[in-house]
């Protein structure tokens, strides 16, 4: 794609469009990247427990239901306690770091896209169609809602899907 200036209106737009691309990218992978903390409660399996924000940069508190300290040893994301499979601990831990460069030309490319996309596309129009002689021009419109030209790609998903968790759980209970 052939580099260009950005026009007034899209220089106006292009950081609430990068906002609004970062938030399809989270929802898509369920991960928050940049730095921050959660507080989650988990249910235990097999006496572990699995943190979802990754990376786990550190964990400030395990606790029961009661709100009693729980010991724990961590492994990544991994939790290992001495609890049983019937109980369930609230969790509070610092997780993210730098956002994966993939995950930045993912988010940058949603919105050249966005910027790329002809008004009429983003007004609802499904089709258009030009002719040079003599002169012919058609417009099919969907019977949609209007698109906002920001759109997750095929590969932008499968990026997104390949930071979520993949291995199921197993839920272990007392006989």
């Amino acid at each position: 794609m052939a580099q260009r200036d950005l026009t007034e209106p899209e220089h106006a737009s292009v950081y609430q469009l990068l906002d609004a691309a970062s938030d399809q990218f989270r929802a898509a992978s369920q991960q928050q990247f940049t730095p921050g903390e959660s507080t989650v409660r988990l249910k235990v399996n097999g006496g572990r427990v699995r943190l979802d924000q990754l990376p786990v940069t550190g964990v400030t508190s395990v606790t029961d239901d009661a709100g009693n300290s729980v010991d724990y040893t961590r492994n990544g994301m991994w939790l290992t306690v001495g609890c049983d499979s019937s109980r369930f601990l609230t969790v509070t831990y610092s997780h993210g770091g730098e956002v994966p460069p993939r995950v930045k030309n993912a988010v940058a490319e949603m919105v050249i896209r966005a910027l790329v996309t002809p008004e009429e596309v983003m007004a609802g129009a499904r089709s258009l169609t030009d002719s040079a002689g003599p002169i012919s021009q058609t417009t099919a419109w969907s019977v949609r809602a209007p698109n906002s030209g920001l759109q997750m790609s095929e590969s932008d998903l499968k990026l997104a899907a390949s930071f979520r968790w993949q291995g199921g759980q197993v839920i272990v209970q007392a006989p």
